[in-house]
């Protein structure tokens, strides 16, 4: 064989070892690639688990947040019906106290600051009774004197403002 057969023997011998070693590369580049494409399953697949987890408790949390929706909705409710409960005796019990004034004849009900259940009375009180002033805070007989403090103390702080007493000091 001469020089140019030698040429060109080593040339299809190194572009055939060229050739098989770019397809030996090319097949361990690929199942490096499968294999990190399983790894890449893998990861998603136990991160799909704990996905799953998150949703149901977030569906769990939901549903716990609608039943507490659901039971302040009621509570809010009976709170409605308490109250408007609460309104229609509060009306009932001013509308006795308004007839109780009616009846009254120390009651004036058309007196500007009038309020049911409490005295706008302006006549003084039975002989021997003491009388408050509502605009002075000393209790007096009837005779208009001061009170001593044992005379009144007897007495809470409504009924000085608001009436006089019957009954003798």
């Amino acid at each position: 064989m001469n020089t140019a057969g030698w040429i060109i023997l080593i040339v299809v011998v190194l572009v055939v070892a060229a050739a098989a070693a770019w397809a030996l590369m090319g097949n361990r580049r690929t199942q490096a690639q499968r294999e990190h494409a399983e790894q890449l399953r893998n990861e998603a697949a136990e991160k799909t688990a704990a996905v799953e987890a998150s949703r149901r408790e977030a569906e769990e949390a939901a549903a716990r947040a609608e039943v507490a929706r659901a039971e302040a909705a009621r509570a809010e409710q009976q709170a409605a019906q308490a109250q408007q409960g609460v309104t229609y005796e509060e009306a009932r019990v001013e509308d006795h106290l308004r007839s109780a004034d009616r009846v009254d004849p120390d009651v004036d009900t058309r007196a500007d600051d009038y309020q049911p259940g409490e005295p706008t009375t302006t006549a003084p009180p039975a002989a021997g009774g003491t009388y408050a002033d509502p605009a002075d805070q000393t209790a007096t007989d009837v005779t208009g004197r001061p009170l001593a403090a044992e005379d009144t103390a007897d007495e809470s702080p409504h009924e000085h403002r608001h009436a006089h007493r019957g009954d003798p000091a």
